[in-house]
C-alpha cells in the first residue's frame, strides 16, 4: 500500500497508546478503529481527538500485548487499513530499558570457520544480510531475531574478504542499511567488509605518557593539511603514512614532518577526524576537501588518507603504521570524535533501523538543531550511549589511541560521558579526555549535558578554556577587538586568573587540569589573520603572537596549540574553512623556514615547561605556596614561581620602555624579544612586547 493510496497514517507511541493522522476529507466521526495483527483484533478506544487544520489527529489507547516484530495494521469498520508504524515508543524509557542490549558483539565476530552477524533493531519485522564474496558472487541469508532487539545469524565458513550489508522491513518497506559497528569498508562506505584481525598491522610501540593531564602539551593538526603543501617532497601526500615520512626536509634543509614533530617537543598529536566522514570523495581525493566533522562510520577509519580506500584492510593498517610509529618517536595521538551529530539524520543506520530514536526531538517530533547540523544525538538514550562508549573503547584499545577531543561536548549527557572516562580509565590511565564545553541548551536539558559549567561533570575530563583565549587573543567574532597580547590590558584581573589555569579559589575549575588554555585552534581566524584584520604593521604582530604563545606555554593548566601557529600560520583570513582549498588550509612549511627565529624561542619555551614542575601545578593550595603574580604600574605582570623552580617571568604587553629591577641572584635565561638592556646585573630595561623568563642560579628545578 503505498503512503499516497492510505486512507489514514498511524504510530505506534507508546505500549498502550498510537496515533491516528486521518485527513479531514476522509474523517467521520461515527468510525471505529481496530488494532489488527499477530492474530489479533483490538478495539482502539480514542481518548482525545484533535484538530489540526487539514487533519484530524486521535490519540488511541488499547488493552493487549504487541509483539513490536509483527507487522499491525489500523482498520475502520469500513475495512480500510493502513500499517501501524512505529512512532513516540522508541523514545520510551520502558522501551530503552527492555531493548538495552549489553554484550559487547554487535557487528560481526569472525572465525576462518563462521561468522557471527549481530543488528540492533527491536522494531524490524525481518531482517536480511546481503554478502557479496571477492569473486563478485552475492548470497542473502536471513537474520533470527534472539533477545534485546538484536537480529543474528552465524554463517558456517570462511567470509573474509566479503563486502556486506543488511536489508531491514521498518515502517512500511524495505530499507538497505550499513552496519553502525561496521569496522572498514569500501570506498565511500557503500559496503562494510567482514576482516580477519590477524591480518592486521602488528603495533609495536605504546605510549609512555604519565596520564597526567598536565604534562601534555596538545598540538592539533589535520593528516591532508600536514604534507599536502606541493613545494614539499612527501611520498604520500594527504595520507595517514605521509604523516609518519622521516627525512623530508624544507627547501633550505630544515626539518620538517614527523621529524620536525618530534624536535618541537609537544607531547600529544591531535588528529581532526580520522573517522569515516562525508564531504570528499574517497576515489577522487582532490575534487572536495573537507575537515571531517560530518560522522557516517564510526568504528571505520577514513579512506580519504588511506592510499588504496577500495582495500578493506588498508585504511586500517596504514592507520595503525602511522599511531605506531608516532608512538615510537615518543608522540602521543588524540583523536578528535563528534558524538554530537551525524552527517545526514535520514542515512545514519540506526535511524533507519529503529527511526525516531537516535536523536532529540522537539515537541512537534521535529528534530532539533542545536548543533548547526541539522541533528542532535541523544547521547542519554542507552543505545547510543552504548554506541559510544562501544566506539571510544574500541579506538583505544585496537588503535592505541591516548587521548579523545570531543567535538560540542556540551551537547553530550554528563552521564555518557563520565562513564566512559571512568571506561577508559579502567583500561588504561594514560588516556586523557577532553573537549568543548559550551552550554548550548537554554532548555531543561541543559542541567544534563557535560558543559564546563555543570559541576556533574567528572573532573577527569578537561573543557577548551575559551575565556583564556578570548583575553589572551580578544573577541572571536569582532575581528578588531584586542585581548590582551596584542595591548589591550583592561582585563587585566581576568588574565591573572588565566594564568593561574582559571582554577584559583576555583575561578572557573577545580583544578588547572581541566584547563585546556589556547588561543587558536582550526576554527575561526588564525591569530595572525585576526592580527591583520588590527594592523598592517607585520613586525608587530609577529612580536605579539610570539607572546600570546609564550602565555599558552607558560599558564597553568593545559597548553593546546594549532599546527603551524608557532610559525604565524595564516589561512588568508578564511575564518570557517572546512571546505576550502588545500591551498587554504595547508601547512606552508616555508613559514616554518622563514619564521625558523619563532619556531626557536618556541621549542626553548616548551623545554622550559617540560623541565619545570612549577608550570604544572594542579590546586588553588598548590598555586597559593608557589605563585605570586604583581601587576606593575606598566600593566607589566610578573609572575613569581618562588617554590623549588625559582622562576621569574615578566609578561608585558605594552611597546613602552620600562625599567625592572629583579631580585639578587636572578639572571635572564630566555626572552621573546631580545630588544632589552642590562644596566647592571640586576636593572633590565625592557623596550618592547615580550615575555621575559628569569632563574636564579643555573640548577635545573
Amino acid at each position: 500500500m503505498t503512503k499516497n493510496k492510505r486512507p489514514f497514517y498511524c504510530y505506534l507511541d507508546d505500549f498502550d497508546e498510537l496515533t491516528i493522522i486521518i485527513p479531514i476529507k476522509n474523517y467521520c466521526d461515527t468510525n471505529k478503529y481496530f488494532l489488527v495483527g499477530n492474530d489479533e483484533i483490538i478495539k482502539l478506544n480514542i481518548s482525545q481527538k484533535i484538530n489540526l487544520g487539514i487533519e484530524i489527529k486521535l490519540i488511541c489507547y488499547f488493552d493487549a500485548y504487541i509483539n513490536l516484530r509483527k507487522v499491525y495494521f489500523v482498520e475502520n469498520q469500513n475495512k480500510e487499513m493502513s500499517e501501524l508504524y512505529t512512532g513516540k515508543i522508541v523514545r520510551t524509557e520502558l522501551f530503552d530499558n527492555i531493548y538495552r542490549y549489553k554484550k559487547n558483539d554487535l557487528g560481526f565476530s569472525y572465525t576462518k570457520t563462521s561468522t557471527k552477524f549481530k543488528l540492533w533493531t527491536p522494531v524490524a519485522k525481518y531482517v536480511k544480510i546481503e554478502l557479496i564474496s571477492p569473486n563478485n558472487k552475492k548470497v542473502i541469508y536471513d537474520l533470527t531475531y534472539k533477545n534485546s532487539g538484536v537480529w543474528r545469524a552465524e554463517l558456517e565458513g570462511d567470509f573474509e574478504g566479503y563486502k556486506y550489508r543488511y536489508l531491514v522491513y521498518v515502517n512500511g518497506k524495505e530499507t538497505i542499511v550499513t552496519d553502525p559497528y561496521a569496522i572498514t569498508s569500501n570506498a565511500n562506505g557503500e559496503y562494510a567488509y567482514v576482516v580477519d584481525k590477524d591480518n592486521f598491522y602488528q603495533m609495536k610501540h605504546s605510549s609512555i605518557f604519565s596520564g597526567n593531564m598536565n604534562d601534555a602539551i596538545i598540538y592539533e593538526m589535520n593528516v591532508r593539511d600536514f604534507t599536502i603543501d606541493p613545494d614539499m617532497n612527501f611520498k604520500h601526500k594527504g595520507k595517514f603514512l605521509g604523516v609518519i615520512e622521516s627525512g623530508v626536509k624544507t627547501k633550505k634543509g630544515l626539518s620538517a614532518g614527523i621529524d620536525y614533530l618530534k624536535e618541537l617537543g609537544i607531547t600529544h598529536i591531535q588528529l581532526m577526524p580520522i573517522f569515516d566522514f562525508e564531504g570528499v570523495d574517497e576515489t577522487n581525493p582532490n575534487l572536495k576537501y573537507n575537515w571531517g566533522y560530518n560522522p557516517v562510520q564510526y568504528f571505520v577509519p577514513e579512506g580519504w588518507y588511506s592510499t588504496n580506500p577500495n582495500d578493506p584492510y588498508a585504511r586500517i593498517n596504514e592507520l595503525k603504521e602511522m599511531i605506531d610509529a608516532l608512538h615510537a618517536n615518543g608522540l602521543n595521538v588524540v583523536m578528535d570524535v563528534v558524538f554530537n551529530h551525524v552527517n545526514d539524520a535520514t542515512k545514519f543506520p540506526y535511524e533507519k533501523t529503529v527511526p525516531g530514536y537516535s536523536f532529540h526531538v522537539d515537541k512537534q517530533g521535529m528534530l532539533t538543531n542545536i548543533s548547526g547540523c541539522n541533528n542532535d544525538i541523544a547521547s542519554h538514550r542507552k543505545m547510543m550511549r552504548k554506541m559510544i562508549i562501544d566506539n571510544i573503547l574500541y579506538w583505544a584499545t585496537e588503535y592505541k589511541i591516548d587521548g579523545f577531543r570531543f567535538d560540542l561536548m556540551g551537547l553530550i549527557d554528563f552521564e555518557t560521558m563520565n562513564e566512559l572516562r571512568q571506561e577508559l580509565h579502567d583500561l588504561d590511565e594514560h588516556i586523557i579526555v577532553y573537549g568543548e564545553g559550551w552550554n548550548m541548551y537554554s532548555s531543561n536539558l541543559t542541567d544534563r549535558m557535560a558543559h564546563m559549567q555543570n559541576k556533574k561533570v567528572i573532573h577527569t575530563i578537561g573543557f577548551f578554556n575559551d575565556k583564556f583565549r578570548e583575553t589572551i587573543k580578544g573577541a572571536t567574532f569582532n575581528h578588531k577587538d584586542k585581548g590582551f597580547s596584542m595591548g589591550n590590558t583592561k582585563e587585566i584581573e581576568t588574565v591573572k586568573q588565566m594564568l593561574l589555569g582559571s582554577a584559583n579559589n576555583r575561578y572557573m575549575f577545580k583544578y588547572t587540569s581541566q584547563s585546556i588554555n589556547y588561543i587558536e585552534c582550526h576554527d575561526n581566524l588564525t591569530y595572525f589573520d585576526k592580527g591583520l584584520h588590527i594592523t598592517s604593521d607585520i613586525e608587530l604582530l609577529k612580536k605579539q603572537q610570539l607572546f600570546a604563545n609564550s602565555i599558552v606555554l607558560l599558564s597553568q593548566g593545559v597548553p593546546f596549540i594549532h599546527a603551524g601557529q608557532e610559525f604565524y600560520r595564516t589561512k588568508q583570513k578564511d575564518e570557517n574553512s572546512y571546505s576550502s582549498s588545500d591551498k587554504i588550509n595547508l601547512i606552508d612549511w616555508s613559514r616554518r623556514e622563514a619564521y625558523n627565529d619563532a619556531v626557536q624561542i618556541f621549542k626553548k619555551l616548551i623545554k622550559i615547561r617540560k623541565e619545570n614542575e612549577c608550570f604544572k601545578l594542579i590546586s588553588t593550595s598548590e598555586m597559593n605556596r608557589a605563585i605570586e603574580i604583581i601587576e606593575l604600574e606598566s600593566k607589566t605582570l610578573m609572575m613569581h614561581l618562588n617554590e623549588k623552580c625559582n622562576l621569574l617571568v615578566m609578561f608585558k604587553p605594552i611597546n613602552k620602555q620600562e625599567t625592572i629591577i629583579i631580585p639578587e641572584g636572578y639572571a635572564i635565561m630566555l626572552a621573546t624579544n631580545n630588544n632589552y638592556k642590562v644596566e647592571n646585573n640586576y636593572e633590565y630595561i625592557l623596550e618592547d612586547i615580550g615575555t621575559y623568563i628569569f632563574r636564579k642560579d643555573t640548577k635545573t628545578c
